[in-house]
């Protein structure tokens, strides 16, 4: 809780659970107490966390060191103590993340310092610390609001998901990499890559703009998950692997 990271307007370290304050949060005094905006997803990084309502937006709380949070254009936040709304940034929507009713945020992942979160549309955003292009926008810089995951060898147009018939359903944030499912089965992978966590056979390359993580010892023709018949359904990103 050193850092805001239990929500509850503190900083102290709790051993029993406490409740999440309202904070921005459209409810009475608790974070998802309107029954008309639950909250849905959780996820937790290393000293951030963040929840996404059923209205489609996205709230953080704790450490923004490097703009984890995602709430504040000019890159100066401060740590929150209570939840905060994530800001558009490159999102389509008018103010906040997901506050398109027409394309609405539907899962969220927490990594060390970075934070996702996947659009309806099948695109995904990012926020936080970028060094080692684990924002997938094609660089190495710290964002403070959401940017578009760029497509790299998905194929779509110019970000990642922007295929409408193959649609990105999953994401994981790990460490200081990030991990992608696409509808077709296919997983992509972006960030650091030093110990191999890219699984594109280069055990040593950062990739700011995704790859696609090869067959292995998948019984497919080239990349994981292309086996039609044995598609990958499921994802995650730990420390130093995925």
């Amino acid at each position: 809780g050193g850092y805001g990271s239990l929500g509850n307007s503190s900083t102290t370290e709790r051993d029993t659970p406490v409740k999440v304050l309202e904070g921005d949060y459209s409810g009475d005094t608790y974070m998802g107490d309107n029954s008309s905006n639950k909250i849905t997803a959780v996820t937790a990084g290393y000293y951030h966390s963040a929840a996404l309502a059923t209205d489609g937006t996205v709230y953080t709380w704790g450490s923004s060191d490097y703009g984890q949070l995602g709430n504040n254009s000019t890159g100066t936040s401060s740590d929150e103590s209570t939840p905060v709304k994530v800001l558009k940034g490159a999102y389509s929507g008018t103010t906040y993340l997901g506050d398109d009713s027409d394309n609405k945020i539907i899962a969220i992942s927490a990594g060390y310092y970075h934070s996702l979160a996947l659009a309806t549309d099948g695109t995904v955003y990012a926020w936080g610390y970028g060094g080692a292009g684990q924002l997938g926008d094609n660089s190495t810089t710290t964002r403070a609001t959401p940017v578009n995951v760029q497509d790299g060898t998905y194929s779509g147009t110019t970000y990642l998901g922007d295929d409408s018939d193959n649609k990105i359903t999953a994401i994981a944030a790990g460490y200081y990499h990030s991990l992608a499912l696409a509808a077709d089965g296919t997983v992509f992978a972006w960030g650091r890559g030093d110990n191999s966590q890219m699984g594109n056979d280069n055990s040593s390359q950062n990739n700011p703009i995704p790859v696609k993580v090869e067959d292995g010892a998948y019984s497919g023709t080239t990349y994981l998950g292309d086996n039609s018949s044995n598609k990958i359904t499921a994802i995650a990103a730990g420390y130093y692997h995925s």
